[in-house]
């Protein structure tokens, strides 16, 4: 039987039982008579009325009713309660054990039943909170991560890391951009192929990742590219640079058993709340090319400017040759 059928015989029967009362019962005089109780259980009446009307209607779209037959049982305790409360506005209703079990009895069993049917209801979409939660961290880890490097993918960087950025005060937070190159990248593809070229990105980013701290973030900015982010000033960042250029121009890579000599070139920029975001990596990146015109396998630290840093202006850089 549906819950509208329910429903149906439950009002009918209950008015038929009400009027029963008004026919059989003492009427109250009207001096005994309170006004704002009538309005106020009326306005009850009419709420939960309204309430089964939605109940029912959540009822029709959900796939687990399990929840909404409890509060439906709660409600329809309570509007038995409150049918009798402003009954009793009106007549005596004898013997006081019905109006006990059907006002007081009704009314506090509604309301047990609506606090379990609540309680029920939080533990599942509870559940189903942290389902997505999990289900939230593994998509936009997946999609935050690039599939060769299992870095930060730039899409994270534009779209994510810019925006934690924009709270950041400079002042108190020091932070550098290290730009990370594989030197000769083009030629060794050129020499040895693609699939080995992937698998000497794979290895520069594990050297990368490797090498850096775990408040530090590393990204694939593009090819060959590579972005770290190091929580601390140039001469922190420097001394990471060094590591990773070190490790990775020491590590064993090979080729049909022939050793491979790899360097790289880095720029570095620490950020300032003098220049944007973009500007600074405007910087480390023309940093990086520095290092690169300056024979490659080396740092560049681009010099502490209000300007963005243009090659041309080489004296506001210093180069780091290892």
């Amino acid at each position: 039987m549906t819950q509208v059928r329910i429903l149906i015989i439950f009002i009918a029967t209950l008015s038929y039982w009400s009027i029963h009362l008004l026919t059989s019962s003492q009427a109250v005089l009207p001096a005994d008579q309170n006004i704002f109780d009538v309005c106020s259980e009326i306005f009850n009446l009419l709420f939960l009325l309204a309430m089964l009307a939605v109940n029912i209607s959540l009822a029709k779209r959900s796939y687990d009713a399990d929840d909404g037959k409890w509060f439906f049982i709660g409600l329809l305790l309570l509007l038995c309660g409150h049918t009798h409360d402003l009954l009793d506005e009106f007549i005596s209703i004898n013997p006081l054990v019905i109006s006990f079990v059907l006002e007081n009895a009704a009314n506090n069993l509604g309301v047990l039943v609506l606090t379990y049917a609540l309680f029920k209801w939080s533990i599942r979409y509870k559940g189903q909170i942290k389902t997505l939660q999990e289900q939230k961290v593994i998509l936009t880890s997946v999609s935050n991560k690039d599939p060769m490097t299992q870095l930060y993918n730039r899409r994270f960087l534009n779209d994510g890391f810019k925006k934690q950025l924009d709270e950041v005060d400079f002042a108190m937070q020091k932070l550098s951009l290290v730009m990370i190159d594989l030197d000769n990248f083009k030629s060794f593809n050129d020499s040895y192929g693609h699939l080995h070229g992937d698998k000497l990105i794979q290895h520069a980013a594990k050297v990368i990742s490797e090498e850096i701290r775990e408040q530090d973030f590393a990204f694939r900015y593009g090819g060959e590219e590579f972005l770290v982010v190091i929580e601390g000033d140039k001469s922190t960042a420097k001394r990471v640079a060094n590591r990773i250029l070190d490790t990775y121009r020491n590590s064993p890579f090979s080729i049909d058993g022939n050793y491979i000599h790899k360097t790289l070139s880095i720029g570095i920029k620490q950020l300032s709340c003098k220049l944007s975001f973009e500007e600074s990596l405007n910087d480390a990146d023309t940093a990086l090319y520095s290092a690169k015109q300056a024979g490659r396998n080396c740092i560049v630290l681009s010099g502490e400017t209000e300007q963005p840093y243009h090659y041309k202006q080489h004296s506001t850089a210093t180069l780091v040759q290892l």
